[in-house]
């Protein structure tokens, strides 16, 4: 009976075909029907539909509200709105809003925090993270490793050259609290 009631729209439908690599496909026919019924509300649907099947950065934001927290809730998965579209429409094995910049002609982009977030996954663009330098640990045999560490001279009695005392302290006592507010004072020599 449930099959009867599942509908897919056309236009969900021709989205879904521009979608990139082999995702989940339940979450993404969600992702984007939740995103058709909001643009259905605001008439930006057509311009979706031009900048996928375009792949044109030219093409006006497509916006939805922000939420309280920023992101977007599909299927009982949160992430930020942006990122779940250029994920789907463009870069797959993106993992996070750090990965993407908005370009220069988006008046909404997430980062400017706006009650609406541009969703147009060609108004993004990937910064390529380095790949950092693999981190070289010399191996050492047993016997260049000294067996037994020269000892260090005992300072937990001195008092840095450089150091000033606040009036009334005197360097040379050393003060111990006790429990019960008492105070012993140790002359150090």
């Amino acid at each position: 009976m449930s099959s009867l009631l599942t509908f897919t729209p056309p236009i969900v439908k021709e989205l879904l075909g521009w979608r990139k690599g082999d995702g989940e496909d339940k979450w993404s026919e969600k992702a984007v029907k939740s995103l058709v019924k909001k643009l259905r509300r605001t008439g930006c649907l057509d311009e979706l539909k031009k900048s996928i099947t375009n792949q044109d950065p030219t093409t006006k934001c497509i916006t939805i509200p922000r939420s309280l927290d920023g992101r977007l809730q599909v299927a009982h998965r949160k992430g930020q709105p942006h990122v779940i579209y250029a994920r789907l429409w463009r870069w797959p094995d993106l993992q996070n809003y750090h990965e993407l910049r908005a370009i220069d002609n988006c008046e909404f982009a997430f980062t400017l925090k706006r009650d609406e977030v541009c969703v147009n996954p060609y108004h993004y663009n990937r910064v390529e993270t380095p790949v950092l330098p693999a981190v070289l640990v010399p191996r050492y045999s047993g016997e260049e490793i000294p067996a037994e560490l020269p000892p260090l001279e005992d300072y937990t009695n001195t008092v840095p050259e450089n150091t000033d005392f606040p009036a009334g302290i005197n360097p040379h006592e050393q003060a111990f609290k006790i429990p019960g507010n008492f105070l012993i004072i140790e002359t150090i020599s």
